[in-house]
């Protein structure tokens, strides 16, 4: 009889500061109505990974899941998959954390299952020819990607029914690929469809062997998933029953049962790639809306799967360029995983390893990027990141003498230079003369974790997109929004948003104008400041506004709690100019709605006092802005009462659920009418007191 060989495999992962009651969603919703379906197939293999982040939540939260799954690891041939412990994308962190993110779920995999993982799970398929020989060097000698990647090697998808062998320099490593008709299939098309398509592949040898391996979360989590498997259709019962039925013909397996038993077809050398839709979510904008009608247009003739090997889009760490929030906070990691490793011996075993896990935490990928998955415009997640790059970072900062030079951390050309006291890290760039990073130390808390909006591609989409859930479809097809009229709150930033932001403007600019495209009649934004540091620093900017030479000059002085800016404006021209002169500064607190996050003015709650809300204030002394939940406040006094703007800054971005509306953050813009000689000089004061509630 004709027989093919069938790997079931489901990554289950939840990200680094993600809210718990996701996590226990998610668990109610899919984690533990699979494992609890999967007990009543005793006969069917399976390969299953579970990420660090989540096993941590379920050790302290559900440890009686992983009991189970252990007594059923012992029982019957399943098996788990190490990976990066916290998730991370191994083409772009350091190599020792590639090594030992790895060793460190193998470890925990080995004591928690008495399992020896040899297999591992790519974080999104993100392939980089190089990552060969460190995943080897961990103890890993094969990994699963998407069909996609062979394909971009010039295979053919009838190639595509067992393994192949990869090598960098000495290192050698299995590579299996994963079957995209099937992660479309699966659950979303009738059980027999799968079956079908596994009964086409077989072969008298019965040495083929189709892999199936896909997020967790499209069983149960995904819009209209849980009815689908768990409800009425008992779409997951009917699947096993099928296996079961078939399994004359149609063997379950594991990559290492079928590894350490068959040959690999060949040697093979994958490009850098991921999956497939990867590919147009890495793009910009504009070349992403021509990518994805390409694509479309060979789906409407029938001639995608001829086509689909040539169809190349961008590559993960376009992200880095694309978004400078999310290379920002990959280069501020790497750059302390590597001062880490240099002074680690400096450090207690205990210490090390506190300071080890909280650089792991911060490699986590999800804040990194974005696409219809990907959590880069979540504000919670990327705190997250910040929440443990700021505790390492404290830590490792201590041991540390005073670094006194500039830097230039997130490879834009531009110089970057930090004040550090015992509450507080400033980070300020010399592009633009704005302060980059805002730490509190005492609640790792960034206040300038901030996005500012880009223009994406499935923006073209909202105003056809339906406000009702639609059940059945893959979320790659579905166009849906969380809420109507979102074509009104998007607005495309022209640059990131940060702090000491230098604007001038008309004298008549209203609130509105500076909420959407700002008559900006300067050029400091993406000038280069001069910087000079010694116990303070002082930036020095000389641009033009209103059509006149114009010199910029800020002094950042930094005492425990407050940081002290002195602003200086020169008109270096041969007549008089006037208009308005505006700071931006961004404030973010991860909540925009909330009652324990709320203005301040001159030490009163205005009418309008929640994060979101927007108004023109006059005659300010102070703004603070308190945050009860994580129980501090950020206090902005300044010299002389002073006219301000403030207003919320709102994205509009894909998820899994559809597209939503979030806010990211609060823009507080102080504002002064200017009129200058030549020759004559302005003066602005402000300090920013930061107190523990």
């Amino acid at each position: 009889m004709k027989k093919v060989q069938f790997i079931f495999g489901i990554h289950l992962h939840q990200p680094v500061g993600n809210f718990d009651w996701v996590f226990e969603d998610a668990f109610q919703k899919s984690y533990k109505p699979f494992i609890d379906t999967l007990k009543r197939y005793p006969s069917v293999a399976i390969v299953i990974h579970i990420s660090g982040s989540l096993l941590e939540w379920l050790e302290e939260n559900h440890p009686e899941y992983l009991d189970d799954l252990a007594i059923l690891v012992a029982e019957r041939n399943i098996e788990i998959l190490s990976a990066g412990f916290y998730e991370p994308i191994l083409a772009v962190i350091p190599d020792h954390d590639k090594i030992g993110q790895i060793k460190k779920l193998n470890k925990y995999i080995k004591k928690r299952f008495n399992y020896d993982a040899k297999g591992m799970w790519l974080t999104e398929r993100v392939w980089e020819p190089h990552l060969a020989k460190q995943i080897s060097k961990a103890g890993i000698d094969y990994i699963a990607v998407d069909d996609f990647h062979f394909l971009s090697a010039g295979k053919q998808i009838d190639d595509l029914n067992g393994y192949f062998t990869t090598d960098e320099q000495d290192a050698r490593l299995g590579v299996f690929p994963i079957s995209q008709t099937l992660r479309y299939a699966i659950p979303f098309k009738e059980p027999s469809a799968a079956i079908d398509y596994l009964k086409s592949m077989v072969s008298v040898s019965g040495h083929r062997v189709i892999v199936m391996a896909d997020d967790a979360e499209k069983f149960g989590v995904w819009p209209g998933t849980f009815e689908n498997c768990f409800g009425e259709n008992q779409w997951l019962d009917r699947f096993f029953q099928a296996l079961e039925v078939n399994s004359k013909w149609l063997k379950t397996t594991t990559f290492k049962e079928y590894f350490q038993s068959n040959r690999p077809k060949g040697r093979i050398y994958l490009p850098t790639v991921s999956y497939f839709e990867m590919s147009e979510w890495t793009l910009p904008a504009n070349q992403g809306k021509q990518f994805s009608d390409l694509v479309h247009n060979f789906e409407n003739t029938g001639e995608i799967e001829h086509n689909r090997q040539f169809l190349r889009g961008g590559m993960w760490r376009n992200f880095q360029n694309l978004y400078d929030e999310s290379n920002w906070m990959q280069k501020r990691v790497t750059d302390l995983s590597f001062i880490f490793k240099k002074n680690k011996q400096k450090f207690t075993k205990k210490k090390r390893q506190e300071i080890q896990d909280n650089i792991w935490r911060a490699q986590c990928n999800c804040a990194y990027w974005h696409g219809v998955f990907g959590g880069l415009y979540l504000p919670h997640l990327r705190n997250g990141i910040y929440q443990n790059l700021i505790a390492a970072d404290k830590l490792v900062s201590k041991i540390l003498p005073p670094f006194n030079g500039t830097f230039d951390i997130d490879n834009d050309g531009f110089k970057e230079v930090d004040l550090l006291s015992s509450k507080l890290k400033i980070i300020a760039s010399a592009k633009g003369g704005c302060i980059r990073e805002f730490d509190i130390f005492s609640k790792n808390f960034n206040i300038l974790n901030t996005m500012h909006q880009e223009l994406e591609s499935y923006h073209r989409d909202i105003e056809r997109a339906s406000t009702k859930q639609i059940t059945g479809a893959s979320i790659h097809d579905a166009v849906v929004a969380k809420e109507a009229n979102l074509d009104k709150v998007l607005h495309v930033d022209k640059s990131p948003r940060y702090m000491l932001i230098d604007h001038f403007l008309p004298a008549r600019t209203s609130l509105k104008a500076v909420q959407g495209d700002i008559p900006e009649k300067g050029d400091f934004s993406g000038l280069g400041f001069n910087i000079s540091r010694k116990k303070n620093i002082v930036f020095t900017g000389f641009g033009t506004a209103f059509n006149s030479p114009i010199k910029i000059k800020k002094k950042l002085s930094l005492k425990k709690n407050i940081l002290s800016i002195d602003i200086e404006l020169t008109n270096q021209g041969g007549k008089n100019l006037s208009g308005l002169y505006a700071c931006e500064l961004n404030y973010s607190l991860l909540g925009g709605h909330i009652e324990d996050r709320y203005y301040l003015i001159n030490g009163k709650k205005p009418t309008k006092y929640h994060m979101d809300s927007a108004g023109i204030e006059e005659k300010v002394c102070s703004i603070t802005i308190i945050n009860e939940y994580d129980k501090f406040s950020v206090e902005t006094k300044f010299q002389k009462p002073t006219r301000l703007w403030r207003h919320p800054i709102f994205t509009v971005s894909g998820s899994e659920a559809g597209l939503e509306k979030v806010y990211q953050s609060s823009v507080i813009m102080p504002n002064w009418k200017i009129s200058l000689k030549p020759n004559e000089n302005n003066f602005f004061k402000l300090r920013i007191i930061v107190k523990e509630l």
